[in-house]
């Protein structure tokens, strides 16, 4: 396998088929198999050797082969694909597996309270499967064997959950590493531990028996897959739309090239049926080319039948577009310019609570059509021109001595609430401030000043989520100020509720501040922003980050809030990527891309860096139609003709 070689059009195969279906395979065409996908357009594919159910899909001499299997599917499939040049890697489930668990109650997790079954068991994940067990040797057995008897270009290890086990071999194990089972961050960490000891053994597994194939680690954070990540998130499917926008901005920073692994359902995983709009589809796959990645589609085939010709047209339909801007996505690098540093993202998506404040973050920045990253380490700051910190992110000594030397070489800072906080030094010689803990009074309302107040009605903004109080320092320009109601929300004055609560007064406290090239926000705007989606703070915001950055990399002229904005590079091209779709709240739960918005009156401006790049012509990718590119204000703009729901504008 050529080391430069990596998938750009992938498709996931789930196969978990109940063992009550007699009649799995039993339509299988293996030239058809192979056909639909070859048509398709895909040229890597993750086919099933073991199910989350616990069953096999050959002859395994190690594990359990499906009851109703009526003839082999893995080999079979794997011949068909190379056959056609489709690489393919083997999916085997490490974290479930309900035949060994039926068989032996005695090598699942169990919980503090002995129970190795969770209360709701109506779904897959209410058990889990122990590795400190006798269930690690078979199931390595079975890899190997997997590895062994079949030419394979990767491995996929589905369900590794990193969650304390309180069995006997668990707390055998703590006791004899010194760890005290009764504290659970010890206890998580013994899970760590037995997790990274079967990584091991599968890495060196797979460099004695299969060396340079694709190993995925499904569940395990980014960081730990050894050399590439498929990031699954399905926006309909429970991840949401704004996990698939920051996570692509984390995955981008790793220095490992990667795919996004969306899904071809309607909801989620094993939506048997459910088919997304064409629009839809392409959306996911759009911003995974915008974000430097590769795209792979998850799907469920049909025990019986196995490829849904309808499913592999839609996604045909798709990858035929992603083929064709290949030649000015392939090795792109996305540009960028502001970081939202948390370090708690280095764990996701294992340790991930979906952190609202950078999810909240991340939102403002797409919507304001600004060019971040999502970064947890802070070792390489000085490639950014701005650095957020947002509400949560505890004030460690190593972050603040990087952030004080990123302000000290001329880095800008954004910080909201708590966040970086404990350090008075460090509030007062950088941020100009002084903080005072938990915001007493809710709500507060906002009351932007002069430059910050730039497109806002003369009125105050109510702040809904609770942030920090803070006081100003002498030298320390106040860009809000933060103004107390007549009594707090919800307060009960022994005859009635509080729920009307007008402004009253100002605190004598600012809202928001900026010393030299820090700001300092004293509402949690992450997390408030995704919670209440308030668009004058937005636009506080946005006022504000534009003292620290009056001329971004590209601006867009006409660009609605909702369009998409994401600048890549390649050698001797800008390109920039605009995309106009709207995942429409349609019920309850669900967000629907049924078509894409059409556009009119764009401009595009691409900054232009003395010595670094100046194009000589733009035009829109793959069509190759040349736009007029005028320079003014030390930007290259280009008109741009309807876009209907995305445009490549190439800068050459």
């Amino acid at each position: 396998m050529s080391a430069a070689w990596f998938p750009r059009r992938a498709v996931h195969l789930d196969f978990h088929t109940m063992p009550g279906i007699y009649d799995v395979g039993a339509n299988f065409n293996a030239d058809a198999f192979g056909d639909t996908l070859a048509d398709a357009g895909v040229d890597y594919a993750t086919v099933f050797a073991k199910c989350n159910l616990g069953f096999a899909y050959y002859p395994t001499e190690v594990g359990t082969v499906h009851p109703g299997l009526q003839r082999e599917l893995l080999g079979p499939m794997l011949d068909a694909l190379h056959a056609r040049g489709i690489r393919a890697a083997a999916y085997l489930n490490t974290g479930l597996d309900h035949e060994a668990a039926n068989n032996h109650r005695d090598w699942l997790r169990m919980n503090a309270l002995g129970q190795v079954a969770k209360n709701d068991v109506m779904g897959n994940f209410f058990r889990e499967m122990c590795l400190n067990t006798p269930w690690q040797d078979l199931h390595l057995r079975m890899i190997e064997e997997v590895l062994t008897r079949y030419e394979v270009d990767g491995l996929f290890l589905d369900c590794l959950m990193v969650a304390p086990c309180y069995g006997a071999e668990c707390i055998r194990g703590m006791a004899a590493e010194g760890l005290d089972w009764r504290d659970a961050a010890q206890a998580r960490e013994y899970a760590w531990r037995v997790m990274q000891s079967f990584v091991d053994k599968v890495n060196a597994l797979v460099a004695r028996v299969s060396p340079g194939i694709f190993v995925v680690y499904n569940g395990l954070p980014y960081t730990v897959q050894p050399r590439h990540c498929e990031l699954e998130v399905l926006p309909t499917g429970g991840w949401g739309y704004d996990v698939l926008h920051w996570s692509m901005r984390y995955a981008r920073t790793l220095n490992k090239p990667w795919f996004l692994m969306t899904g071809r359902f309607h909801k989620s995983w094993g939506d048997f049926g459910g088919l997304r709009p064409e629009a839809s589809l392409a959306y996911d796959c759009f911003n995974a080319l915008a974000n430097g990645g590769t795209v792979s589609v998850g799907d469920h085939p049909h025990p019986r039948d196995l490829l849904d010709v309808g499913v592999y047209e839609r996604i045909g339909a798709v990858f035929a577009q992603v083929r064709a801007s290949e030649p000015w996505t392939d090795g792109a690098v996305p540009q960028t310019e502001i970081a939202i540093l948390d370090p708690d993202v280095l764990g996701y998506p294992q340790l991930s609570k979906h952190s609202a404040p950078v999810t909240g973050t991340s939102r403002l920045l797409l919507e304001l059509h600004q060019q971040y990253d999502v970064i947890g380490t802070y070792t390489d700051l000085a490639r950014y021109r701005v650095v957020i910190v947002p509400e949560g992110v505890s004030g460690e000594p190593a972050l603040l001595d990087a952030l004080r030397a990123h302000a000290a070489h001329g880095g800008a800072l954004v910080v909201f609430s708590d966040g970086a906080g404990g350090d008075e030094a460090f509030d007062a010689e950088v941020l100009g401030i002084r903080r005072l803990g938990v915001e007493p009074f809710d709500p507060i309302f906002i009351e932007p000043l002069a430059e910050a107040a730039e497109g806002l009605p003369e009125t105050l903004s109510a702040v809904y989520t609770r942030g920090t109080a803070a006081e100003v320092l002498a030298g320390t320009e106040v860009l809000a100020n933060a103004w107390q109601p007549y009594f707090n929300r919800n307060s009960w004055d022994g005859l009635h509720e509080n729920y009307y609560c007008p402004p009253d007064t100002p605190t004598g406290r600012p809202a928001v501040v900026k010393k030299t090239s820090a700001l300092y926000f004293s509402p949690a705007l992450g997390s408030g922003y995704l919670a209440d989606v308030v668009q004058a703070h937005k636009l506080i915001f946005a006022n504000c980050l534009r003292m620290l950055l009056p001329r971004p990399l590209v601006r867009g002229k006409g660009l609605p809030s909702y369009a998409q904005l994401t600048l890549t590079a390649q050698e001797a091209r800008r390109i920039a990527h605009v995309l106009a779709y709207v995942p429409e709240a349609r019920g309850p739960e669900m967000q629907i891309v049924e078509e894409p918005i059409t556009l009119t009156g764009v401009r595009l401006g691409l900054r232009l860096d003395e010595g670094v790049f100046t194009p000589a012509r733009a035009y829109l990718a793959p069509s190759g139609e040349e736009l007029a590119l005028t320079i003014a204000d030390g930007y290259a703009w280009a008109a741009l003709p309807e876009v209907h729901g995305r445009a490549l504008v190439v800068y050459e």
